[in-house]
């Protein structure tokens, strides 16, 4: 134990060090890759991150990545919450909340919105307990068992395309739905090259409604293990468009001979019921979601009723 302790706001060159407690703290390695992906090649902007030192060992690390959400149509930036990560050697001394005590103090001075994220089991009660943070919901995988399963009863057409980046059209996707929904991360073209054409580790799918000119709406997947997940889907307000890029998925998933198909989708959204009658149940796992409002003016009421929020498993950090 060490009674010197300082805090600072991170410096570059500090990720080598990061990596390290990164090791420690969870017994494998952070590629330096995702890191600088997601820290500070954001199109967002930098991270703010703050650490806990010890002399020359790097005790505590808390940060969060910048996202610019949709609230109520206006863009805020705001922050993800992730990579909580102590010492071994130093837990037990209230290291994490004062360094996110700092970190949000940074982001309300930058004007930030809010702070928001998917605690794990180790972390969520330290977030509400000791931050402040509200529970807005505890998200569910809606899951379709393929075994057994014939094509859902939309037949695929011909305009579903499988693109291998996303073009100036995604734009012009983006301009039309972003206020059909209350809170929705900015999904534009540089969000999304970014978040699934550019991410270091992970090989995405990206399937498209194109009507000519126009994408009407897209999906982008992932295989883990044996599920197709369906990481991100965004359409236009058309039940039939998500039902078919969906129908799609679930071809692939037979095809490749997998297990099930699963997405996140608010149990508000038209879309959700619509999977239900066709056999998508809620399961495991269940990701808790919460976050904590840093501006006053913002209506608390509409950022804490997950009702309003359109997330997908892309939003996590984790998916």
């Amino acid at each position: 134990m060490s009674y010197g302790l300082k805090i600072r706001a991170y410096r570059l060159g500090d990720e080598i060090q990061i990596l390290r407690l990164f090791r420690q703290s969870y017994g494998r390695d952070l590629d330096r890759k995702v890191w600088f992906w997601r820290f500070q090649d954001n199109p967002a902007g930098q991270g703010i991150i703050y650490l806990g030192w010890d002399k020359d060992t790097l005790a505590a690390h808390y940060g969060v990545s910048a996202v610019v959400m949709r609230i109520s149509g206006w863009d805020w930036l705001t922050g993800l919450s992730g990579t909580t990560m102590t010492h071994p050697d130093y837990r037990g001394q209230g290291l994490f909340p004062k360094l996110a005590r700092k970190t949000y103090d940074q982001m309300r001075q930058a004007g930030m919105a809010m702070v928001w994220g998917f605690p794990n089991t180790q972390s969520h009660r330290g977030f509400v307990r000791d931050l402040e943070w509200v529970d807005i919901y505890e998200i569910p995988t809606l899951r379709l068992a393929l075994p057994g399963h014939r094509l859902l009863p939309v037949p695929p057409p011909t305009n579903i395309l499988e693109l291998q980046w996303f073009d100036g059209r995604f734009d012009q996707l983006w301009e039309q739905v972003r206020d059909d929904y209350r809170i929705i991360a900015k999904r534009d073209r540089d969000y999304l090259q970014w978040r699934y054409v550019k991410n270091p580790v992970t090989e995405y799918h990206i399937l498209a409604y194109v009507d000519g000119d126009d994408v009407m709406g897209y999906a982008v997947y992932k295989r883990y293990r044996e599920e197709l997940q369906i990481v991100d889907i965004l359409t236009r307000p058309d039940i039939e468009i998500g039902l078919t890029l969906i129908s799609r998925l679930v071809q692939i998933g037979l095809e490749q001979s997998l297990s099930s198909v699963g997405l996140w989708l608010n149990v508000s959204h038209p879309l959700h019921r619509a999977l239900e009658r066709l056999g998508f149940y809620n399961d495991r796992p269940v990701i808790y979601f919460g976050g904590l409002s840093l501006q006053s003016h913002l209506q608390e009421t509409e950022i804490y009723d997950f009702r309003n929020w359109y997330l997908t498993m892309g939003d996590s950090d984790v998916f």
